[in-house]
This record gives structure tokens, sequence and C-alpha cells, in this order.
């Protein structure tokens, strides 16, 4: 859908065009944007290093120019040039959406329009969010970030969606309470900003756009319409001149994400000491349910956007590339390998999801979901979609499961953890992928998409698992 505002003419005071000293303003805030944006990048970068196992979502650094250093009064001088402005709510307070290049690329900005002096509810942390002033019709605006902006955030997604989403009834068997006026940050990464409201919708924008589709709204819209229903359901997708702008969804309750969960489960069992089947907090059950919604979203994913012979060489070639992921002997990778480059098959290969591990997932009150569609299954700085065997997804769910064990093995350490917590970490993780590929070789339909072959299977799953890891490395000090 497109913005149900007004036209840049009708904000520009009939004139057609911005005129120079709204065009000034407007650049002037969208540097200030700017500085906010370099602000979010530093700390989501060194969030990600602090976490050190790649399971806090979000694209992998590399990608685009490096923002580690917030630019400071120099953001004054980059080259900024308007590209598009809509009005989507006229008045104070107004919303404006603006598109812009940038640094080389489509900058995003949703920007209030306030009266000088005007109380404003900041949604998330407590930092200025005012970034200029511009003058229209209704006299001098304070050009305001949107999305720091409660009551602004609110008419974006009346914006969005529609003013009938306050009637949106809830899902069958909710129970939820959700008073009004709840305004939440829920994630602001170098993809996407997110809020929640009301607890019942969450509504993300895009900071930086793609010149095509953005690939994690192909996906989202793509599994809806193939009737995968293990995420949570888009409302509405914002788009306009042929860019994907943002999207809303229901808000799911009772969520928490699969890493937090694999690591309850890990906590439990260090702390019993016992096998993990005798665990409190047994994974296993989670890990079969997994399983099957993972084979649901390849089998929607085929009928979404259909298959093509996939090349197992090549993807042995680029395995070949990459680090050896610890735990594997050498010799096992490198005939696996050898394996598919002496093949001489072809196997089926899907728009796979691209990143796909715990964190990308949640348990819910009605089971799992995928929460985050990014990348979407394309090559890191591309839009071009990645097609592979839908083994791709599956082995990075199992180093992710890996990954898991041996971060908790760490912490329960300090230091070097004890061969016990290790030894109790591996038997977690054999189990726990055990019970996943089981579930998702056993869902009906996913036969069709991986090679009935075991030892092709085994071959693919452990390059695709040196890939993953190459990705997103171990944690040190695991053993």
């Amino acid at each position: 859908m497109t913005g149900r505002g007004g036209s840049v003419s009708e904000w520009a005071g009939g004139l057609g065009v911005l005129d120079d000293r709204q065009r000034a303003g407007i650049r002037r805030a969208l540097a200030r944007w700017r500085q906010h944006r370099a602000v979010v990048e530093s700390e989501f970068a060194r969030a990600s290093d602090q976490a050190g196992d790649g399971e806090g979502g979000g694209r992998p650094r590399g990608e685009g120019p490096d923002w580690a250093d917030p630019l400071g009064d120099r953001a004054i001088g980059l080259d900024v040039e308007i590209v598009d402005v809509e009005l989507l709510h006229a008045g104070r307070p107004g919303v404006l959406d603006v598109v812009a290049e940038m640094d080389g690329r489509l900058a995003h900005a949703v920007l209030a329009l306030r009266r000088p002096g005007d109380e404003l509810h900041v949604v998330g942390p407590a930092e200025d969010p005012a970034l200029g002033v511009v003058e229209d019709g209704d006299g001098t605006a304070v050009l305001v970030d949107a999305l720091r902006d409660a009551d602004a955030a609110r008419l974006l997604l009346h914006a969005v969606a529609g003013p009938g989403i306050d009637r949106v009834p809830e899902p069958a068997g909710s129970t939820r309470q959700h008073p009004g006026n709840v305004i939440t940050l829920l994630c602001d990464s170098p993809d996407a900003t997110t809020l929640g409201i009301d607890r019942r919708f969450t509504i993300s924008v895009f900071p930086w756009l793609h010149r095509g589709r953005h690939p994690g709204t192909a996906v989202l819209a793509g599994l809806d319409e193939a009737g995968f229903n293990h995420l949570p359901a888009p409302v509405a997708l914002w788009r306009r001149a042929g860019r994907d702008l943002g999207s809303v969804q229901e808000l799911v309750s009772g969520a928490t994400d699969g890493w937090s969960v694999a690591l309850a489960s890990l906590r439990d069992l260090f702390a019993s000491g016992v096998e993990p089947d005798a665990a409190g907090g047994d994974f296993a059950s989670e890990a079969l349910a997994l399983g099957t919604m993972t084979a649901r979203m390849h089998l929607a994913l085929d009928r979404a956007f259909g298959s093509r012979p996939g090349d197992p060489a090549a993807w042995a070639e680029e395995a070949g590339r990459a680090a050896t992921p610890p735990g594997a002997s050498d010799g096992a990778v490198q005939a696996a390998l050898d394996g598919l480059r002496a093949c001489g098959t072809r196997t089926p290969s899907i728009r796979v999801h691209g990143d796909f591990h715990l964190g990308r997932t949640a348990r819910t009150d009605h089971g799992w979901v995928l929460t985050d569609t990014m990348p979407g299954g394309t090559e890191p700085g591309s839009g071009e979609p990645v097609f592979r065997s839908p083994l791709a997804d599956v082995a990075g769910l199992c180093a992710s499961l890996r990954r898991t064990a041996r971060l908790a093995a760490v912490e329960r350490g300090p230091g070097r953890a004890s061969a016990e917590v290790v030894q109790l970490a591996s038997a977690w993780e054999a189990r726990n992928r055990r019970a996943f590929l089981a579930a998702y070789l056993a869902t009906p339909g996913i036969g069709g998409l991986v090679p009935a072959n075991r030892e092709l299977l085994s071959d693919l799953l452990t390059c695709f698992e040196v890939l993953a890891t190459a990705r997103h490395p171990l944690p040190a000090g695991a053993g």
C-alpha cells in the first residue's frame, strides 16, 4: 500500500515543489537524523561484539559503509538529495515521510511536524528527538524523529494501516489486555526500527531502502500468501514508488525468543547435572516443533517462489573457502566437500531464509513462530535472492544449537568451561540436533526438496554448517 496522506504540493503551499528554505530545513534535519543512525549502528555493533554469538539478529557487519564512529558536526556537510516527500498527516502534529539519496544509499526518515514548545512523549531512550525546523502553511514546525514521538507514531500507524486498524479484532482465543496509548521501542537496528503499539501491533520502518523489493518484506509477503501461519500476521505492507518502506504486523502474545528458551534449558541442565533427557528443562520437544516449523517454512517458500536445480559442487567450493567449524575434524569436512564435488548431481534449491538461527524464532503461547524474515535469502550487500538447498537453513539452525550450547558452557565457566559442563553441553546439542532433524525430515512433502540419499544429505549439511559457522563463529573457551 502507499501512504494515505497528501502530496508534497499540498504541504508546500501549492507550489508543486519544495521551496529552497523548506528543502534546506529538511536537509539539515536529515543530517541530524544521520547522526542518530550512526549512534544506533555503533551501539548495535558493540552489542553484537559483546554477545559474541551472532544470535542478536540484524545484518552482519561489513555490508555497506562502516558507521562505527558517530559523524558529529561533519554530518551537516553530507551530500543529501531529497528524492521523495509525502505528507502522511497534515497539521500539528503532522507526519512527513522523506526519501533521500545519502552516502550513496537511499535513506528513509519519518519526520513529525510539531509546534515549538510542544510536550513530547518520547519513545525509547531519553534523548532529544528534535532534528530541525521548517516553515509550512501552518507556520514554524519543529521536525522530530516520528519514531521517537509517541503521538506521531500512532498517526503513522493509521497512515500505513488505515484508520480501521483500531477496530481490528483480537485473534481467536486471545486473553490479552492492551490499554491504549502504549508505545514501546522493541528494536532499533541498522535494518529497521520496530515499535510496539498497544501490545497489539508492531510497525517496522526501514531506515535504508532497497531500490527494488525489500528482501525481508518479499519473504514475509510470500510466506503469508503461501499459507504459512507460523509468523506474526502481516496487517499492512508499506510501499511507495516501487519501494518497500516498512510493514505492520500483529504483535504475538507470550513470545520468548528461541535463543533465550534454549539458554534457559541449558542453564537448567547445568544446575541439575543430569542427562538432558532427565532435566526439567529438556528442549527436545521444542526442537521437534522447530523442525516441523522449519519444514513448513520451506514448503511455503517453494510454493511462493518455486524451485530450481542447485549445484552441490558450487556450494562445496564456497564452503571450502570458509573456516572449518570447531568440533569437526578437517578430514571429515574435507571428505564431505570432496563427495559433493564428485557427486555429479543436482538437488532442488529454493529461495531460502538465508540466515536462519534461534534468534530469528520465538516460542509463543501457541507454538513456534518465525519472527524475522531478514535477510530474506539475499547475498550480503545484494538485493538478489539466494536459491539454495533448504538444508542451508537446516544447517544454520543446527549450527545455532551448537553455538548456544557452547556459549552457555562458557557462561557457566567462568573462563574455560569444566569438562563436565562441556560434556553436558555436547549431549544437549546432540539430542536436540537429532530431534530437530528427525521432525524436519518426517514432515509430509519435504522429501521433494531434500535428497533421499542419506550420504548426500549428510554431506550437504556439513557443507552448509561450515558456511553458517563462518558467518556466526563459535564462542571461544568451550573446548
